[in-house]
């Protein structure tokens, strides 16, 4: 019991506390509290020093007190639910609910009672209970945001968006500057692809609170997703500098910065990131995927093997290895990795594109076809994975369901979709309106992010002025390849007085002979492919260059960001891409009248200069083989008329092989001798002639041969049958080159005329058919009319010496008179035409 004059001074005590409390003499209300406790054991006195420690967020202590109020009045709503309290702040919330349950049964009506209990409930995981609670909690006080938001929060979870969004607007329209609300609200709309209206509550957000990062975090994020690249790096950046240890602040920064294509920014912020959060594995994967955009493959792999080594099953690591091993030419590494990918990821369209990739690489044309379908099962509607498909199919000779896709991939283009890669376009029925808009998406595309600077700012002659036109090459094909073989002797033949010429590599040096001619031909050969494409840039406007001529296009390893980046005043596009690049930093197009015949500029985005015969350069010093093989050797018969097709396999239609079929049948003892170019051709090419009623043995296939051999072979054939609606190129000129004439039907686009230009050059212009049927025709006339052949190959031995085709110097006099022509009419106007 305690004395009265205890008592009494425990009460003085208790008076003095709460009245310092009131003063904000915090330090001096607790001691008071203490000493009044010490003289009487109160439940007041315990719940009025609950109340100031729970102001003072001391919840330990608080709930210690709340416990002690409430052991002496069992009955206390007040001492429960200060022990609810208390019990919830620190986590405890299942500990927590009975106190609040226990209030609310004595006190159904108290709505801030219920809230709270809403709260536990979610901190449980019990959304559906929680909504209950805030109802309940609504009918009491209908006019409190914070409740509403709550609402709001468990619908959400609940998968109700739509009720959830209501619920954030009830909120907003209690109290409109309710920074939760307008916070969740913005990141619902977000998710619901509303881009603007999410930047919208973003921008209203920061307006606000202007040091409050969570709306600069959600108008970057929103400006992220609706491609605002600048306004997401700049809102990113004000998040990160009234927050600068928040990791996922600056992750957001570095993929705004990656984004805009700032990719040497990006790199420095995640790494930061990962300085902040080594084990955060998204920022390590995007790490190395701005690395290997940036051409460091070495630092992309060591990063990647890093967050491997600590995230084993982390899928897009994988992936993103493999996209890096394939860019190593390492595919059978990449493929390894790439199919790790896949069984962490199956349901992840990415990793099978990149799988397919890679076995496109290594020469694997079925996995990679796997892979594609794969795609379009998991993502139907998914454009870059189409021609793809097309294009491996056709690789592989597979026509079965051929017609159907290439149908799809032409309906998507015309519908306006993005992402078709436009090389794959070339050997399907398009017409050349079709080609321009596939390559002016794609240029876009390639472009995005690349900072364009005036290459007449950069410093300019690393070389003295000496009045030279300066040539750059720009190729990833300097080694043996098709296009070095056509442009050795051009490098070679150069006129260096005139002309200073600089070949930018940006392939791999195989060491072979055709990579040390290439080097010896030019006066400078600049090895570009560990630079990132910026750097590459810098170094070619660095050497100030006048005309840059691409010699890619978009074929495979093309490097069209460097191109992107205006390196040089004057971009060509030449020969390594028959058709328009769609590009508004490719000025000119090098063709000839026969590719581009007059009339037909308004579907080319470059300015069309002709060259006075074909655009295409030979090499007169490409050795063919003494030995010549025995048709024996070649499977070929002894006897019988040989048509042969060294084109790829993917130039190979249905409807010529009809046409070639019916050759067959037409002439007795005739085969056709075709380029086997993987395991899938002849298998598939055989069951193709069966259909078609042509013995399958009367196909024979022709296995890789080095250069010299390969020409020498040409002599077996009588008669070379040309693809449409993408004819051969560099095979036809090296058919021609070994004595075999070459039959061929003019195409509708640039891809399909090439060796119609070659054939009216080299003075055979009557191998030039405009119809299948005609081309039919004429076949069939030379199978049958061996003095007529005899006679055309006799002449075309003739030209080899004779026609501008063959003749190196005249060639390279004409491409500088071009040259100089380009120079002089884009100085005198400045423009881009």
């Amino acid at each position: 019991m305690d004395l009265p004059e205890s008592a009494e001074r425990a009460a003085a005590l208790h008076r003095q506390a709460v009245a310092a409390q009131r003063e904000g003499r915090v330090r001096d209300a607790v001691a008071l509290f203490q000493q009044a406790l010490a003289l009487r054991k109160d439940a007041e006195i315990y719940l009025d020093f609950g109340g100031l420690l729970a102001g003072l967020s001391q919840w330990g202590p608080a709930g210690a007190v709340y416990a002690a109020a409430l052991k002496l009045a069992p009955d206390s709503l007040d001492a429960r639910y200060g022990v609810a309290l208390s019990l919830h702040a620190q986590g405890r919330p299942a500990e927590a609910e009975p106190h609040y349950r226990a209030v609310l049964t004595a006190c159904p009506g108290l709505g801030e009672v219920w809230n709270n209990l809403g709260v536990a409930l979610q901190d449980q995981g019990r959304p559906a209970e929680a909504e209950t609670a805030y109802r309940e909690a609504l009918r009491d006080r209908p006019e409190d945001a914070g409740t509403w938001k709550n609402l709001a929060v468990a619908l959400d979870a609940l998968g109700r968006t739509g009720e959830a969004e209501t619920a954030y607007r009830e909120a907003l329209s209690r109290n409109p500057e309710h920074a939760v609300s307008l916070n969740n609200l913005g990141v619902l709309v977000l998710a619901a692809g509303r881009w603007d209206e999410a930047g919208r509550v973003g921008r209203r957000m920061a307006a606000l609170n202007p040091a409050d990062r969570h709306g600069w975090m959600l108008l970057g994020n929103a400006a992220h997703a609706a491609g605002g690249r600048d306004e997401a790096v700049r809102a990113n950046a004000v998040a990160v500098r009234l927050a600068p240890d928040d990791a996922a602040l600056r992750h957001n920064l570095a993929n705004a910065l990656s984004a805009a294509g700032r990719r040497e920014e990006a790199v420095a912020e995640y790494q930061t990131v990962l300085g902040l959060r080594p084990d955060l594995p998204a920022a390590a994967v995007n790490l190395a995927a701005e690395l290997l955009g940036l051409h460091d493959l070495s630092g992309a792999l060591a990063v990647l093997r890093g967050a491997i080594g600590r995230h084993p099953d982390h899928g897009a690591a994988w992936r993103v290895l493999g996209q890096t091993l394939s860019g190593a030419l390492r595919p059978d590494a990449a493929l390894h990795a790439l199919r790790r990918a896949v069984a962490l990821d199956p349901g992840e369209p990415a990793g099978w594109e990149d799988l397919a990739a890679a076995a496109t690489l290594a020469d694997r044309i079925a996995p990679s076809i796997e892979a594609l379908r794969r795609v379009r099962r998991l993502s139907p509607a998914y454009n870059p994975a189409l021609a793809p498909l097309v294009q491996q199919q056709r690789h592989a000779c597979d026509w079965r369901d051929l017609p159907a896709l290439e149908s799809d991939l032409i309906g998507r283009l015309r519908a306006g979709a993005l992402g078709v890669p436009p090389f794959g376009l070339l050997a399907v029925d398009t017409t050349l309106a079709d080609q321009r808009a596939a390559a002016e998406r794609w240029a876009r595309q390639k472009a995005h992010g690349v900072p364009p600077f005036d290459p007449l700012a950069v410093a300019r002659p690393t070389v003295p002025g000496d009045g030279r036109l300066r040539i750059g090459y720009l190729s990833a094909d300097f080694h043996e390849h098709a296009t070095a073989y056509l442009m050795a002797e051009l490098l070679e033949r150069h006129d260096r007085t005139g002309f200073a010429v600089t070949a930018y590599s940006t392939g791999i040096d195989d060491g072979s002979p055709m990579r040390r001619r290439l080097t010896a031909a030019v006066e400078r050969f600049v090895d570009l492919r560990d630079r990132s494409d910026l750097d590459a840039a810098r170094a070619i406007a660095a050497d100030g260059i006048d005309i840059l001529v691409d010699l890619k296009g978009y074929t495979a390893f093309a490097r069209t960001a460097i191109l992107a980046a205006r390196p040089a005043p004057v971009q060509v596009n030449w020969l390594g891409y028959p058709g328009t690049m769609g590009a508004n930093f490719i000025d000119v197009i090098l063709a000839d009248a026969v590719t581009i015949p007059p009339g037909e500029e308004g579907f080319y985005s470059e300015a069309v200069v002709r060259l006075p015969h074909c655009y295409q350069p030979n090499d007169r010093h490409r050795a063919i083989a003494e030995r010549t093989p025995s048709r024996a050797d070649c499977g070929l018969p002894e006897d019988g008329f040989v048509f042969c097709c060294f084109n790829s396999p993917y130039k190979l239609t249905p409807a010529v092989f009809d046409v070639w079929a019916r050759l067959l049948r037409a002439v007795p003892g005739s085969v056709l001798w075709l380029y086997a170019g993987n395991p899938l051709v002849a298998g598939n090419l055989r069951r193709e002639a069966a259909a078609r009623g042509v013995a399958p043995e009367r196909l024979v296939f022709a296995p890789p041969r080095p250069l010299a051999e390969h020409l020498a072979r040409h002599r077996l054939a009588d008669l070379f049958l040309d693809t449409l609606p993408y004819n051969a190129h560099t095979t036809a000129s090296d058919a021609l080159w070994a004595g075999l004439p070459v039959l061929t039907c003019r195409g509708a686009t640039f891809a399909g005329r090439v060796a119609a230009s070659l054939l009216d050059t080299v003075g055979l212009p009557e191998l030039v058919t405009d119809t299948l049927a005609a081309y039919e025709a004429l076949a069939l006339d030379l199978a049958r009319d061996p003095r007529r052949l005899a006679g055309l190959k006799a002449r075309l031995a003739a030209a080899r010496t004779a026609s501008p085709l063959f003749d190196g110097d005249r060639f390279a006099r004409d491409l500088e008179a071009a040259y100089r022509a380009i120079r002089q009419r884009f100085a005198a106007a400045g423009d881009t035409r």
